[in-house]
């Protein structure tokens, strides 16, 4: 069914599906507001209203998602986003405070770990809203966890755009997991923190461990050699797939040469290194 935002002359904007009003957000007449209830809809078109062309009493309050983030979900966000007790201002410019919190923060603010918890927790509330509305089939907690940190991260809009949701609601799991490495860029240039929280969200997607990325690095032969519990990961992802090598965590010249055999069956420049493609082949 059609949905459709109604924006309204006292500066409400209403989301409908059909004729059942779905949300209301108050914008008070500030644009940052409408830009943010404009990226949280999946509404195609919109119209201009009067206030009085439908009743107030059929607009619903905001909703509060029926499904919420589990605890390795916020964990996992808690990781990557760390905190901040006192305000600072972020790469843009913008005050910002606790886990990333921006609405109403001043500099010279301060807050306690317990307030940084409870607004993250508000924060995480319209994200997994988002994600409510956008899957259109029947996911498991870790899965919807997972994009709950995807859109955290990356603004609702990006699911809603994605090729990953195109998949996930054809019931492509798998091939929609391989998206998530996809979305490793700003400004157009891979970075390492952003590729270690896909390739994290794309374990948690998938049911398996995603701490291993906290450490995550583009792994290759190096003098000295790359010693460190990601390699043990990687290399107890290698016996897995059925190549005799040592999970002694040091990226040695039998791990080297597992990688690049790897990467010949699966079709790839056996060059050595181990970059998400590479990892997503070997299943972890």
């Amino acid at each position: 069914m059609e949905r459709i935002l109604k924006i309204f002359d006292d500066y409400r904007v209403c989301e409908f599906e059909g004729n059942q009003p779905l949300r209301v957000v108050d914008t008070q007449g500030k644009v940052q507001l409408l830009i943010k209830a404009l990226q949280f809809t999946l509404a195609d078109s919109f119209m201009i209203e009067q206030v009085d062309s439908i009743p107030r009493g059929e607009v619903i309050p905001p909703r509060s998602s029926s499904r919420k983030i589990n605890r390795e979900g916020i964990n996992l966000i808690k990781a990557f986003e760390g905190v901040e007790l006192q305000a600072y201002l972020d790469a843009v410019g913008v005050p910002t405070i606790g886990y990333g919190h921006t609405k109403d923060v001043f500099l010279g603010m301060k807050i306690t770990r317990a307030e940084a918890e409870e607004l993250l927790r508000q924060d995480i509330e319209e994200f997994e809203i988002a994600v409510e509305d956008a899957v259109q089939v029947e996911i498991n907690e870790n899965q919807f966890s997972a994009l709950v940190s995807f859109c955290f991260n990356l603004g609702a809009g990006s699911l809603f755009q994605s090729t990953l949701l195109k998949l996930l609601n054809a019931e492509k799991l798998e091939k929609a997991s391989q998206e998530f490495p996809r979305w490793n860029k700003a400004g157009g240039q891979p970075l390492l923190g952003l590729t270690r929280r896909r390739m994290a969200e794309r374990a948690l997607f998938l049911g398996r461990p995603w701490q291993p990325f906290l450490e995550y690095e583009l792994l290759h032969l190096t003098q000295p050699k790359i010693q460190s519990e990601y390699v043990r990961y990687i290399q107890n992802g290698l016996q897995k797939a059925g190549f005799d090598v040592q999970a002694n965590g040091i990226f040695d010249r039998e791990t080297d040469t597992a990688i690049k055999e790897l990467q010949r069956q699966k079709g790839f420049v056996p060059d050595g290194l181990i970059g998400p493609i590479t990892v997503t082949a070997l299943g972890l």
